[in-house]
């Protein structure tokens, strides 16, 4: 008998095992095949020919072959690869063999909406095999990358971009590469040596790169939405404290901010780069390539209208939301320390307000709740979720991660925007993991940065 999964309820574990069946999703020809929901070798029974009463997908000529490919790409990029993965003729096709070479920024095939889950013992054998989930269809599924082998020691997870890309560091050239995990394919960036300071430097040797190289955000930018235009990567380091952006093929990275400017959030939406300070949302501007302008810069693009006290607790964070009319807008989301109404001389509680970012108005505008959304919001990261996904995630609230210290020492895990009820917890990191796990813990702990050392779930 198979074990179940720890961690996920009944019903997610059905949709997970549904999405598992996804089991044929694989690169071929000159692509490094990836293994989703592999199993253990059986034994190779011989394969009976085609049926002709029945539509063999293998055997399905170009024209065909290459209108599916347009309408399973228009589903998601995991139901292109498991078309490709069983149509020979259209792996043949010279049409694919041009779709790959495009390389990992291409667009069409950003793996959005799948997050890389952490576990402390990646499942399978060999510590290169990671788990993958959907936030938007509940799907789960596994795929090899010795590229995130921590155990050779040879590159470090930057993080992941909201378009599903991961930025890895090579530990001994400060070189980042950039994974799109479902295709494997590479997109090869600079150094970023020549900007680390002699006491990054040293802190690095003495601490390790998680405490001396701290990412704040990172995502993709272009210079507009013309599907033509390259792709950048845009990183947002607090420790060293710098905005940095490159895209491939430069010699060097370009440095856009290395003063002491404090970002809370920094994120990509709608090929853009955000990131937000106490006083505004502020985009960065591409220079076209083909125009003589000035070199990237930060701009405001909407002024932040609630006061955020630096000397505080009081932070900011930008996410991914959705309107009311289904088109996704881009939203902020205010934690604060604020005494109680009914008691001012009391003990001061969290408050979480959530904000529309308004570009036309140039300015943030307090919503009641998120669209039905429920938002998981760590120190330097926040993932918003579709209700109904999850049965066990409610809608229009803010759950909390493992990394904020009002889950820590007030065992606070959940606040509903709509009428300010919370949901408190009897657990911690520091409790370890060995009981049953739900969703939530996961993604908790996925949204969570770096919690009394430990890294993995």
């Amino acid at each position: 008998m198979r074990t179940p999964q720890p961690g996920l309820p009944s019903a997610e574990t059905r949709t997970r095992r549904r999405g598992q069946k996804r089991a044929g999703i694989a690169a071929t020809d000159s692509e490094t095949p990836a293994s989703w929901g592999t199993k253990c070798a059986r034994t190779r029974h011989p394969r009976r020919g085609p049926d002709s009463k029945c539509c063999c997908w293998a055997e399905l000529s170009y024209g065909p072959a290459g209108l599916i490919a347009e309408r399973a790409l228009a589903n998601g990029v995991e139901d292109y690869l498991s078309f490709r993965a069983v149509c020979r003729e259209w792996r043949r096709s010279a049409k694919a063999i041009a779709v790959r070479a495009q390389g990992c920024l291409d667009r069409r095939f950003f793996p959005r909406r799948w997050i890389m889950l952490r576990d402390a013992v990646p499942p399978g054998s060999g510590s290169s095999r990671r788990r993958f989930l959907n936030v938007s269809t509940g799907e789960c599924v596994h795929t090899e990358l010795p590229e995130v082998d921590d155990a050779q020691g040879h590159h470090h997870l930057l993080g992941a971009t909201a378009e599903g890309l991961l930025a890895l560091l090579d530990t001994s050239t400060y070189a980042v590469r950039l994974l799109n995990p479902l295709t494997r394919q590479l997109a090869e960036l600079p150094s970023l040596y020549p900007l680390l300071p002699a006491k990054t430097l040293a802190d690095i040797a003495d601490d390790g790169l998680p405490r001396a190289l701290e990412v704040r955000g990172l995502g993709l930018a272009a210079a507009s939405d013309d599907a033509t235009d390259d792709v950048a990567l845009v990183i947002c380091f607090i420790e060293p404290t710098m905005l940095v952006v490159a895209k491939p093929g430069d010699g060097s990275w370009t440095l856009v901010h290395g003063d002491e400017r404090w970002f809370y959030s920094a994120t990509s939406f709608a090929g853009r780069f955000y990131c937000a300070d106490g006083r505004a949302v502020m985009a960065l501007e591409l220079p076209s390539t083909s125009d003589d302008q000035p070199p990237p810069r930060l701009v405001v693009v909407a002024k932040i209208t609630i006061r955020v006290s630096h000397i505080g607790n009081d932070t900011v964070h930008l996410v991914k939301g959705g309107g009311a009319d289904g088109e996704e807008e881009l939203l902020l989301l205010y934690r604060g320390q604020k005494p109680q109404e009914d008691d001012p001389y009391a003990r001061w509680r969290m408050k979480y307000v959530a904000f529309r970012v308004d570009l036309a108005a140039r300015e943030t505008v307090p919503v009641t709740g998120l669209g039905g959304l429920a938002v998981f919001l760590g120190e330097e990261r926040a993932l918003s979720v579709p209700h109904g996904v999850f049965p066990t995630i409610s809608a229009d609230t803010v759950c909390l991660g493992f990394d904020l210290f009002e889950r820590e020492y007030e065992k606070l895990c959940a606040y509903c925007l709509l009428d300010g009820t919370t949901e408190c917890c009897s657990f911690s990191c520091e409790d370890g993991w060995a009981r049953p796990c739900g969703i939530v813990d996961y993604l908790a702990w996925y949204v969570s940065g770096t919690c009394e050392g430990i890294e993995e779930m």
